[in-house]
């Protein structure tokens, strides 16, 4: 949960930004009020607002969309190949 993505506001936003965002994100309906109500008190909390602050939220969605994963082949037991320094005797 990204609760400056909730609120719409930036990192540097004080205790009544926070507050007119929530009343915002609330009548704007794209959140439901659960997450609201818990985006306000993560950034109203001093300790929990500080560890937001410090933590850099990436969005990878559109880094994900430009890339394609290709798996690599799995290996058959055919290709193993066998070691030879196990065969000696100690």
């Amino acid at each position: 949960m990204n609760p400056y993505k909730i609120l719409n506001i930036d990192d540097g936003a004080e205790k009544r930004d926070v507050v007119q965002a929530a009343a915002l994100a609330l009548r704007q309906r794209r959140y439901s009020a659960r997450e609201v109500a818990m985006a306000q008190k993560e950034l109203l909390h001093p300790v929990s607002s500080a560890a937001h602050q410090f933590l850099q939220v990436v969005e990878l969605k559109p880094f994900m969309e430009r890339v394609t994963l290709k798996y690599p082949k799995t290996p058959r037991l055919s290709d193993l190949k066998r070691l030879s320094i196990f065969d000696e005797a100690l």
